[in-house]
């Protein structure tokens, strides 16, 4: 079987992207090296996944890379099929609360660099992990006073964006402007990344960045998120100011600005007053209703 899914991870390999080929050579080779045949995949799949101590989420993903392992195997004739489908399992995606706008600020303010600025361009712009770490200095339009984000760097190798939309540029606002130019002033092996490392060429990396965010939150007694809460935190902060939909969708990289309503409405309670627009509007400024005692 082991040999099957090279054969397969051969052909796929220009066909996924690379956190998805990554994954799904992880998965393949973990689970399905303990069958024999792909008949024995087909009828005893389902009680496998069964019986993995791992969530209906992974068990989902470990699900759709084996489909796509077993349709390959019949359009190959390596075995007639059919691939007896197993029904989706029960998941419950992890919900991620976004900074506040006083945890940013701190955040912002007071991390230790040089991951700071890190933290500061995430909050600011919304951008995902992999994006923020494929930036390099020359994605900065001076000129136009733009963000260029046509790459990520996941696991060490540069891919594409995660969607079609993903490609975009974002305005270069004055305080991301500001943090531009002090780490011009501060790069002093001349390195293309924009955040660079002390070793030349080299970007800061993924897991170094992880433990930092673990331990800035922990100082300062902040409820701890993953490290991709930055992108939330500037799609709910974003919507509680008032920004338009539009730009905050164009700027993520959102297909259809429904998504942000759809993922991150729910993460603005506490940090917008709601229907205080509806009051001014209705009866203005002040109220001139009698108060009944």
């Amino acid at each position: 079987m082991r040999e099957m899914i090279e054969k397969y991870l051969l052909t796929y390999k220009g066909r996924l992207k690379l956190s998805t080929f990554i994954d799904y050579r992880s998965i393949l080779q973990r689970h399905l090296c303990g069958f024999t045949t792909f008949e024995e995949i087909s009828q005893g799949l389902e009680e496998y996944l069964a019986g993995l101590d791992v969530s209906g989420k992974r068990k989902n993903n470990v699900l759709s890379a084996v489909k796509s392992f077993m349709l390959w195997a019949v359009r190959c004739k390596l075995w007639p099929g059919p691939f007896f489908a197993v029904p989706r399992f029960k998941s419950r995606s992890a919900k991620i609360k976004p900074l506040s706008p006083d945890e940013s600020r701190l955040i912002m303010r007071y991390a230790a660099p040089p991951y700071k600025d890190y933290f500061q361009v995430g909050i600011l712009t919304g951008m995902r992990v992999g994006e923020l770490l494929g930036l390099k200095f020359e994605d900065f339009d001076v000129k136009y006073r733009v963000i260029t984000v046509r790459r990520a760097l996941v696991r060490g190798a540069i891919g594409t964006t995660k969607t079609v939309s993903g490609d975009r540029d974002i305005p270069l606002s004055r305080a991301v402007w500001e943090i531009y130019q002090r780490r011009i002033r501060g790069n002093d092996l001349c390195s293309p990344w924009f955040f660079y490392s002390n070793k030349p060429g080299a970007v800061l990396s993924r897991s170094a960045i992880a433990r930092a965010w673990r331990e800035t939150l922990r100082v300062f007694n902040v409820k701890h998120r993953p490290l991709y809460a930055t992108r939330h935190t500037f799609a709910s902060l974003a919507m509680a100011a008032g920004e338009d939909p539009l730009w905050i969708a164009k700027v993520m990289g959102h297909s259809r600005p429904d998504q942000l309503f759809l993922r991150y409405s729910s993460f603005m309670e506490g940090v917008k007053r709601d229907g205080d627009k509806l009051i001014e509007l209705v009866v203005g400024k002040q109220s001139f209703l009698r108060v009944v005692p």
